[in-house]
């Protein structure tokens, strides 16, 4: 089954031009790489896990870049935490998972996964994952253009 559904899942990031490679894992029977939006830069590894045989994970990230994490870090620490609170709260109640690595005390890359179940996968619930995942990428960049004065989202380092 989990052939049938990484093929699905191929043809789906094909069919709407965001599909850009296939990449070897050792922990995963399929992995893919799309980009999206098209052509900004901006990659989403979707993941069939080897140890889960009912299971998609949809997975990015962002790594702060240096400059954006001086200005983060350069906030008193009563600001800082107030911001890194409200951003939390903001994405608690989201179908994303995140975390902020290697601690909130530090933040330097905040990784995003949806996972989704073959029993339920659809192409309108697979591209409604990927674009969640992708509006929570646009949560922080914007957050942390917001506070280091309105720089371009490309001044961030893109990690996937």
């Amino acid at each position: 089954m989990k052939d049938e559904v990484a093929k699905k899942v191929r043809e789906w990031l094909v069919e709407e031009g965001i599909y850009k490679d296939k990449v070897a894992d050792e922990n995963a029977d399929y992995h893919f790489v799309a980009e999206t939006p098209p052509n900004s830069r901006q990659f989403i590894d979707v993941v069939f896990p080897k140890n889960r045989d009912d299971m998609v994970v949809i997975a990015s990230g962002i790594k702060l870049s240096d400059e954006h994490y001086r200005s983060l870090m350069s906030l008193n620490p009563e600001k800082r935490n107030e911001l890194l609170w409200e951003m939390r709260f903001a994405l608690l109640f989201l179908p994303t998972g995140f975390q902020i690595l290697p601690n909130v005390n530090d933040p330097q890359l905040f990784q995003f996964t949806r996972e989704l179940y073959f029993d339920g996968l659809n192409k309108n619930l697979f591209m409604d994952a990927v674009k969640q995942v992708h509006r929570c990428k646009l949560y922080v960049i914007w957050m942390m253009q917001k506070i280091s004065g309105g720089k371009s989202e490309h001044d961030l380092s893109m990690y996937r």
